[in-house]
């Protein structure tokens, strides 16, 4: 922005530059002057005047309060905590039942295998030894042999028992024992197979008498078996 307060001095140095010419003075612009605010004085408010008619409100004369007595602190006592309360039953307690008592189990004899079948018999006196003897054969009548024959005793003998085998023909003898020493038995002649009976049983009794009598008793048993498989 040009700066008037320099206009003097250049105007100077134009003219003497140019000579005594004549030259018109510049015409300044005319400066618009800013308008003057006057400050306006507010107004004082009124002061509040009280009607007339106001009558004046009358002086507390309430009493006041005593001062507080000591009170003694009431002593507190604590309730006891209720006891939580489950409003659920207890589950019933389990009661075991006794397992079913199963009845004992009843092995059913196995019936005998029958094997061999009597093929003789032939009751022989002798009047110094009692025993049992016979054969063993298949159905060829061929002798076989380690076949196991047992003469068991009861009754009067009871508890004697007596196994063998057959020979390689097939013979056997059950035992032989002295007449005086066995005055009478009786016994069960039978066929066994890995300890059962294959056979039929069969039933003799002794006599020490040296002679026959009406019953069939002997001092000495033949007893002859066959095989039937």
């Amino acid at each position: 922005m040009f700066n008037f307060r320099y206009l003097p001095c250049l105007l100077f140095v134009i003219l003497a530059c140019s000579g005594p010419a004549t030259v018109a003075a510049p015409v300044l612009p005319t400066r618009t002057r800013l308008p003057t605010f006057t400050l306006t004085p507010l107004p004082v408010p009124a002061t509040a005047t009280l009607p007339a008619s106001s009558t004046p409100l009358p002086a507390d004369t309430a009493t006041p309060p005593p001062p507080p007595t000591d009170t003694p602190t009431p002593t507190t006592t604590a309730l006891p905590e209720p006891t939580a309360t489950s409003t659920n039953p207890p589950p019933p307690t389990a009661t075991s039942v006794p397992a079913p008592t199963e009845p004992p189990t009843v092995t059913p004899t196995p019936e005998p295998v029958i094997k061999y079948v009597l093929a003789g018999t032939i009751r022989e006196f002798n009047c110094d030894f009692t025993y049992i003897y016979g054969t063993v054969q298949n159905a060829n009548n061929l002798g076989l042999p380690e076949v196991e024959v047992r003469a068991l005793g009861i009754h009067q003998t009871a508890g004697l028992e007596f196994v063998v085998r057959t020979d390689a023909e097939g013979r056997y003898e059950a035992f032989r024992i002295p007449l005086p020493e066995l005055p009478g038995a009786e016994w069960a002649v039978m066929v066994m197979e890995n300890g059962r009976e294959v056979s039929e049983r069969f039933h003799w009794t002794s006599t020490p008498v040296c002679e026959s009598d009406d019953t069939g008793h002997s001092q000495v048993l033949r007893v002859d078996w066959k095989l039937i498989e």
